[in-house]
């Protein structure tokens, strides 16, 4: 049953960014615990960590096989495996981020059926026996980065390291005494690593292994699954291993008569002593087991798995779905999340409020409305966001410097009044000099042309700007109705004709005020403001 910490500090409930909830099984290496990420906007996962035990912390040989089962695990990605996600180190020690399989282990479920007076259906075993098979296929197969095999073995093959889901599919986990040629910390010689009730005779006896090793000990799941005993277990590990090495395997149909004969061979050809007389691989292994349970119409499917794991562990489930619920609502009751999405903080200073994702100023629409400065490329929305008081506090001018702009202003407003009435008043068809007035007879002008160092006023909508001096040469035919300053240019003892070449320091404005002929052509490509 799972056992809530509810009674341990907050310190002790966190593990870094994780949640511990409950503490789900302890083994000689490592607690699991059920253990819930958080997220905004009232997201959540909830997680599995395998907790490396803290007397073990400083065991460099735990340590190296602890890191061994996350780099190995991490390649794996199969269905029929149970995935590791990260790995992390805080003050606790080492930790593995597992995918949380909302189920049990295949030694549970052998167990509650037993306790229910009812055999596991062949169906049923057989299925989770296949869905094992191919798990440890892909293990077996994995290679590295160069394309090498990696000749990965499990060696801890039994049913408290197969997981069956609620969803009725079955998945290798604890690769945490799993070998491969690449793995940071090495066997000694003699040492046993693994359950000995599941181990392979070669194994047994510390001598070298491979993936047939696995293959027995599936075939040791196989024949337990049928036959609703166990194989090798003795009173004790002498025992035990006396049983593994020397005394003759029982026949599968010695403990279940009801098994079919191929069924028989598949199993005993995989528990032959023999590594040589296995099956080669554990996909030989399946496709010879799904084979002739297609024969004995045996093969179950995920949905016949899900029935029988629903009928064994269903109250189970969800009586622990319940207290996880309750647990949540007495560890932050106020933490629900049923109000509107949270937007993210205030722009950083220096950085731009209506920037969208990629750094960008949002483009308006012509539903939005703009307001345009002087024909310049300038737009802002009609409601742009309020400042805060902060903000419009520090932009306050003083009273004195306040007084200031508005004298300057006034006086820059009454100056422009004046030059558009002078403008208007000016007759298009007099220029004010000592020449004889224009006429429309073509002829050419012997004077030079004159410069004018004054700067250009022109006014647009209101807002007055001041082109830099330049000198510019243009031949234009002067029509009745164009504006000319008095000072634009002067005859110097010559003549005027109708066609006159004016040198001005700027292009010439085309105002727009209200007064203006509508014969003015306001010339785009002629205006520098545009």
């Amino acid at each position: 049953m799972t056992k809530f910490l509810s009674g341990t500090s907050e310190a002790d409930r966190h593990l870094d960014r994780f949640e511990l909830i409950a503490e789900i099984a302890s083994g000689g290496m490592a607690t699991v615990y059920l253990a819930r990420l958080s997220g905004v906007g009232g997201f959540q996962r909830f997680v599995a960590i395998k907790r490396l035990h803290p007397h073990l912390a400083n065991d460099q040989e735990f340590v190296q096989m602890f890191l061994d089962e996350a780099r190995l695990a991490a390649r794996l990605h199969h269905p029929n495996v149970v995935p590791i996600l990260e790995i992390g180190m805080s003050q606790q020690g080492y930790y593995l981020v597992m995918e949380y399989v909302e189920g049990d282990t295949l030694a549970r479920i052998l167990a509650r059926s037993a306790q229910a007076g009812r055999m596991l259906p062949p169906q049923v075993s057989l299925r989770v026996c296949l869905d094992s098979l191919q798990g440890l296929h892909v293990a077996h197969e994995m290679k590295d980065d160069d394309g090498q095999p990696l000749n990965i073995v499990h060696r801890d093959v039994s049913p408290q390291n197969i997981l069956i889901g609620m969803d009725g599919s079955a998945r290798i986990t604890d690769f945490g005494v799993a070998r491969a040629t690449t793995r940071l910390s090495t066997t000694r010689t003699g040492q046993l690593k693994g359950k000995l009730a599941y181990m392979a005779p070669e194994q047994a006896k510390g001598g070298q292994v491979d993936r047939r090793a696995d293959v027995f000990a599936m075939g040791i799941v196989i024949w337990e699954c049928l036959a609703q005993k166990r194989l090798f277990k003795g009173e004790g590990e002498a025992d035990t291993l006396n049983r593994v090495l020397y005394e003759p395997i029982p026949s599968l149909k010695q403990a279940n008569p009801d098994v079919p004969d191929a069924l028989e061979t598949v199993v005993m050809k995989a528990l032959d002593r023999d590594p040589a007389k296995r099956y080669a691989t554990a996909s030989d292994l399946a496709d010879a087991l799904e084979a002739a349970a297609r024969d004995a119409n045996l093969l179950g499917n995920h949905k016949d798995v899900a029935a029988h794991v629903e009928s064994v562990l269903g109250t189970d489930i969800s009586a622990q779905r319940d207290a996880v619920r309750a647990w949540i609502a007495r560890s932050e009751p106020s933490q629900r999340f049923d109000g509107p999405i949270p937007m993210p903080a205030a722009s950083s200073p220096g950085s731009n409020p209506n920037a969208n994702a990629s750094g960008s100023l949002p483009r308006l629409s012509s539903a939005q409305g703009v307001s345009s400065v002087s024909s310049a490329v300038i737009q802002v929305p009609t409601q742009a966001a309020p400042l805060p008081a902060s903000t419009l506090a520090a932009m306050e001018l003083p009273p004195r410097r306040r007084t200031g702009v508005w004298i300057a202003a006034g006086a820059a407003g009454v100056l422009l009044v004046v030059v558009v009435a002078v403008t208007l008043t000016k007759k298009p068809s007099t220029v004010q000099a000592t020449q004889a007035p224009i006429t429309s007879q073509a002829s050419t002008v012997s004077a030079p042309p004159a410069t004018t160092q004054a700067p250009m006023t022109a006014a647009t909508n209101g807002v007055a700007s001041t082109a830099p001096s330049a000198t510019v040469a243009s031949t234009e035919t002067a029509p009745a109705s164009t504006h000319v300053a008095h000072n634009a240019f002067h005859n110097h003892g010559h003549a005027p004709t109708a066609t006159t070449t004016v040198t001005t320091s700027a292009p010439p404005p085309q105002p727009t005020t209200t007064g203006a002929p509508p014969s003015t052509v306001d010339d785009i490509s002629k205006n520098p403001y545009r």
